[in-house]
């Protein structure tokens, strides 16, 4: 059995031969890693463009920026293949360079530079948007471009995944540029709440324009051959939901229901990410549309009680511990996390394992072991 067949049974609630790996990816670091650091990084790249251009450096840059993308996210991909994933996801991110420290996209946010072993990692530290006013003036992208700027971006990713591994599943995500947190990372939280109550259609008005351009997206990606696109956009934190349900259902269930039935039309498979506690939150999810939901952080999500609510409606995928597991853990701690996993969710198949998150402290060691432990536990019939 292939990588597709594996995850698309799994996306239909079925079982393979073994539980898919999936992984929302990885930072720039692990991938140098993974293959052995290259020689060029995209720091080399931004200084040289820099030293070339001393006066139009910005611009040529942010001309570049998809191809920059292209060349991060295709080491990523190549990395996963390597590593034993069954599937990753990559998707083109609107950044635009505003100096030499930070970035800004279309939504408003700002992130600031960081270098992280030769590998830039947006940082995210605040908003440009605090009104109606602000966002009536806030340029907007022509789509038709950001749509060119996403086709030839996945198109250009798929021929390098060809080359180096046609099974690997290439999942379409809108990671940094989704539904949700843009609308409120564009202002910032204080901001947002504010219109949330004061101004409740700019808040409408923000999630149309993110759904607009999650759609544009998708719709690119789709053309280039992709079946499964992912959210990748936060609904909740530790504590809880970042709205009430009731408003979960006001703004956000018609984004996530629009972007659904479109995937659906194609015969494709939609995906959420979302971090911390979402309990409250699994019926909006399933309603929401979604085939899959990833990451199902612990300590704030009981996988069973999950698995018991909603794993016969959405394939459930995560959810191995990135703050302790896969940083600093031992090997037979990393063994019990991947059997606890498949134990609590694998059952009856609508499973895979995959790291809850990424992050650049992440243990290439550790994911080693944790794809290990996968390929051992994970064959069906469980055996837990």
């Amino acid at each position: 059995m292939n990588s597709q067949e594996r995850v698309s049974l799994a996306l239909n609630l079925e079982e393979p031969d073994r539980v898919p790996l999936f992984t929302p990816g990885f930072d720039g670091n692990l991938a140098d890693e993974a293959l052995n650091k290259p020689a060029a990084n995209t720091f080399n790249i931004l200084n040289q463009v820099m030293e070339k251009n001393p006066e139009g450096w910005k611009e040529e840059l942010n001309r570049i920026m998809p191809q920059l993308e292209v060349l991060t996210f295709s080491k990523v991909i190549e990395a996963a293949s390597i590593l034993g994933f069954d599937a990753c996801s990559a998707g083109y991110i609107p950044l635009i360079m505003r100096n030499e420290e930070e970035m800004i996209d279309i939504f408003g946010k700002r992130q600031k530079i960081k270098n992280i072993n030769g590998n830039v990692y947006p940082d995210y530290f605040g908003g440009l948007i605090k009104d109606r006013k602000d966002w009536e003036s806030y340029p907007k992208p022509d789509f038709k471009e950001i749509y060119r700027n996403a086709k030839k971006f996945f198109s250009s990713l798929l021929r390098h995944v060809k080359k180096i591994n046609n099974d690997i599943v290439v999942v379409a995500q809108d990671s940094l540029a989704s539904i949700f947190p843009p609308a409120w990372q564009g202002m910032g939280i204080t901001y947002f709440a504010r219109a949330l109550k004061r101004d409740p259609q700019l808040i409408k008005e923000r999630l149309e324009f993110n759904t607009e351009f999650a759609l544009t997206v998708f719709k690119a990606y789709k053309e280039c051959g992709a079946t499964i696109f992912m959210e990748g956009g936060d609904i909740a934190h530790s504590g809880g939901p970042f709205l009430s349900p009731k408003q979960f259902n006001k703004f956000l269930l018609p984004c996530y229901q629009q972007v659904a039935q479109e995937i659906h039309d194609w015969n494709g498979k939609y995906i959420l990410h979302t971090d911390g506690d979402i309990n409250l939150l699994l019926d909006f999810i399933v309603n929401s549309g979604f085939d899959g939901l990833q990451c199902l952080e612990l300590p704030f999500v009981n996988p069973k009680h999950v698995k018991k609510k909603i794993g016969d409606k959405i394939c459930l995928i995560g959810n191995i511990d990135t703050k302790y597991v896969l940083v600093e853990a031992s090997r037979e701690e990393v063994q019990e996390a991947v059997k606890s996993a498949i134990k609590a969710m694998g059952k009856g198949g609508g499973f895979m394992l995959s790291p809850s998150n990424l992050h650049p402290k992440m243990s290439l060691e550790r994911i080693k072991w944790m794809v290990e432990a996968g390929l051992s536990y994970g064959k069906y019939p469980l055996n837990l």
